[in-house]
């Protein structure tokens, strides 16, 4: 069977867990060929046989200004944009998908790619913990353009065949089809133990990995010199941070790094909570602006991780103290839920798809 997966280039969560499933079907004799189609490219660091990759977007951007910050003006421009070039699009993706007889489509999450398989007779599945319709009702409070456009791509996805939905999830009335599944995300290979000898992590100290995703946080919007001498910030992959009190790590692979560490400062997003929850790390979280998905991240960590809220404000001042620290004695000891990994059974489910066509 030939696939076609879609991929938003929104963030690092979709890519993520995407490279995790395909990772997965690609064990599978049946499967033939991946076509993976997202702007996330660089993020798949080895080459994976049967898997062609194509630098391209079917969905617009949603423009942050950093992960905690987003610019509801700028990203109407760019959707307006979009929508100018979205029938070109439609069709040169069909032509390609009709050229290289696609048995399959996968998307995680652009709606685009349900209606191309409705045309085309394929069946289409989608992976994920929200739909973009959702997210972009939210704005309807600023500017009526994105109620309408909130409705198109409901229409949209509402031709999808299957959705896995993930834990962590948003309401999502748009699609017809829905599946519960488990948790998708990396995790660490190392002991907690194995992994902190491997970085000299002293026992003496406490590390802090700041994990903000794709559009990153400045170094200059932290107050360094108030930081504990017993602190240390960790980063993995971020420019231009220049400090003896910050640890660049780049040599492990990220889920070992996660677990490495004390505590992962973060805003909410869907693959790191997925990572925090596999290597069972404490978060320390502060907000991300006004994203429809937020509430329910935060729900999510009250069921299945040890996580602190954390204002901007003393986030930059680095105040862990009051955020966390004075809270740990008090708070009770936590009984985590459980969560399978949803991983093997989405992609079995995918290979037992197989070529089939739609009634």
């Amino acid at each position: 069977m030939k696939i076609a997966y879609y991929v938003s280039g929104h963030g690092f969560g979709h890519i993520s867990r995407s490279e995790i499933i395909i990772r997965e079907l690609l064990k599978s004799p049946k499967v033939e060929k991946i076509f993976l189609t997202t702007k996330r490219k660089n993020f798949i660091q080895e080459k994976l046989e049967r898997v062609e990759v194509r630098e391209k977007n079917l969905d617009p951007e949603m423009v942050q200004n950093s992960s905690i910050s987003l610019d509801i003006g700028k990203t109407k421009n760019a959707i307006l944009e979009f929508e100018i070039k979205k029938e070109k699009l439609k069709e040169e993706e069909k032509l390609f998908l009709r050229e290289n007889s696609v048995d399959l489509v996968v998307s995680d999450s652009p709606s685009l790619p349900f209606p191309i398989a409705r045309d085309l007779g394929v069946f289409s599945v989608f992976i994920g913990n929200f739909t973009w319709d959702f997210i972009y009702k939210n704005y309807e409070k600023h500017d009526e353009f994105y109620q309408s456009y909130a409705n198109s791509i409901a229409k949209e996805y509402s031709f999808c065949d299957l959705s896995f939905v993930l834990p962590f999830h948003c309401p999502m009335d748009s699609l017809p089809v829905k599946k519960n599944v488990g948790l998708v995300g990396r995790e660490p290979t190392l002991s907690r133990k194995e992994v902190r000898k491997i970085l000299h992590f002293r026992e003496d100290l406490k590390y802090f990995l700041f994990s903000f995703g794709a559009y990153g946080i400045r170094e200059s919007d932290l107050r360094l010199d108030l930081l504990k001498q017993d602190y240390r910030i960790v980063i993995s992959g971020y420019e231009g941070f220049q400090s003896e009190k910050i640890l660049k790590i780049e040599n492990v692979m990220y889920a070992d790094l996660i677990r490495a560490c004390d505590f992962v400062v973060t805003k909410p997003g869907y693959g790191i909570l997925a990572e925090t929850y596999f290597a069972n790390t404490p978060v320390i979280y502060t907000d991300r602006g006004d994203f429809a998905e937020y509430p329910y991240l935060v729900e999510a960590m009250n069921h299945y991780h040890e996580a602190y809220y954390i204002s901007h404000e003393e986030l930059f001042q680095l105040n862990f103290q009051e955020a966390v620290f004075d809270k740990i004695d008090t708070k009770k000891q936590k009984i985590r839920n459980k969560l399978e990994n949803g991983t093997l059974e989405i992609a079995s489910e995918i290979v037992n798809i197989g070529g089939r066509k739609k009634n």
